[in-house]
């Protein structure tokens, strides 16, 4: 064994994370360090037997998840690291990430080797954080909804009173009542400006795309906005489909974009109106559509909605500001996972926004690390 070989093997055995080397024709294990025992909880130089028990424990929706790339290994196609789970009864299911490597040794014997790191506690706190932007988001967007319809009312109130109250000479009447309709006003834009640069700010940050059933994160925010029916003012349901559908997604930002979509169309639909999301599997995809019985969007304006400060801009039913900039960051969120956004509307009769995404083994491009709202 040469002076840099055992240098090496020294690093790797004293490394927290598990290191290995398997020999893909042997189909089996000719290296694992001592991280093994601590972070797998296996027997030294058993490896080999409790293998195929190991395998086992991986979660059933990772199986075939991990069968794709392992292929592609065999193949000498690395691609980026890749995030599993193993199961264990009765407890949460540890992280792993595994970080390949592939080599072809002087004589012709293919190798694969790699680093296990657990990397349990970072996913559940990002799978808290994720959990309390969701329901912050969908909960600002009721508030913003309620609060901004509420301060409408007051204004046109406040219009009303102005024009049909003959005020005698002298009073302060019509000076308060312009107060009153000018402080609305600018409540309900400072509402939708804090909304707005909520979404903005997500949008300007780092993604970070994670392998997640999309189902079960996006049922937060519909959960949320469910259960805000009341003060939204319309019916709104929601399905999911009937078995994980998993995709890489920045959930964060992916999640602002359900909310926005739907906030759209609350905002275009009459009060006892009726709007719904479906999440549905797809060839290699997940789709997810948006769609409200309101009142539609003139065939004209439909080519520009995508926009920025779009001219297809308009009010809302109840004179909500449009700032132009919401479904175009939607566009832009979108095709950051790699995928559009389309929209079929009919004026008077409503309006279905459709999104979809590849699952998480069908995406072949890299997701960028870095990627900023003005782009595109």
């Amino acid at each position: 064994m040469s002076e840099f070989a055992a240098f090496f093997i020294d690093q790797a055995e004293a490394s927290a994370h598990v290191q290995f080397v398997y020999d893909l024709a042997a189909r089996r294990l000719v290296f694992v360090n001592a991280a093994y025992q601590a972070v797998l909880h296996g027997t030294p130089g058993r490896e080999n037997e409790e293998l195929p028990a190991l395998l086992q424990r991986l979660h059933p929706d990772d199986r075939a998840y991990l069968a794709h790339y392992c292929e592609k290994w065999r193949q000498g196609r690395m691609s980026d690291e890749v995030e599993v789970r193993l199961q264990h009864p009765g407890q949460p299911d540890q992280w792993f990430c595994l970080t390949p490597h592939y080599q072809q040794d002087p004589a012709g014997r293919v190798l694969l080797g790699g680093t296990l790191r657990n990397v349990s506690v970072m996913k559940h706190y990002q799978e808290n954080a994720d959990l309390f932007n969701s329901r912050k988001n969908a909960t600002l967007e009721i508030l913003s909804h309620d609060l901004s319809g509420n301060f409408i009312m007051v204004q046109q109130i406040a219009e009303f009173l102005g024009e049909e109250v003959d005020a005698p000479a002298g009073s302060r009447i019509p000076e308060l009542l312009r107060i009153l309709e000018t402080t609305s006003r600018d409540s309900v834009k400072m509402i939708r400006e804090l909304i707005n640069l909520e979404f903005l700010t997500s949008a300007n940050s780092d993604l970070k795309v994670n392998r997640v059933d999309v189902g079960a994160i996006l049922q937060v925010p519909l959960d949320q906005l469910q259960s805000g029916q009341r003060l939204l003012g319309h019916h709104f349901t929601y399905s999911l489909p009937p078995e994980p559908i998993y995709a890489n997604l920045d959930v964060n930002k992916f999640t602002q974009v359900l909310i926005n979509l739907v906030a759209n169309a609350f905002k275009f639909t009459p009060v006892e109106g009726h709007v719904a999301v479906r999440i549905e599997p797809g060839p290699g995809c997940v789709r997810i559509y948006v769609v409200d019985d309101g009142i539609g969007i003139p065939l004209a304006m439909q080519p520009y909605l995508f926009e920025r400060f779009t001219k297809a801009r308009r009010p809302g039913l109840q004179g909500e500001v449009t700032t132009g900039l919401g479904l175009a960051l939607c566009k832009i969120i979108v095709e950051w996972h790699h995928g559009y956004i389309s929209v079929e509307s009919i004026e008077g009769q409503g309006s279905t926004f459709t999104v979809e995404i590849p699952r998480a083994e069908d995406v072949g491009a890299h997701v960028p690390a870095k990627v900023m709202a003005a782009e595109g």
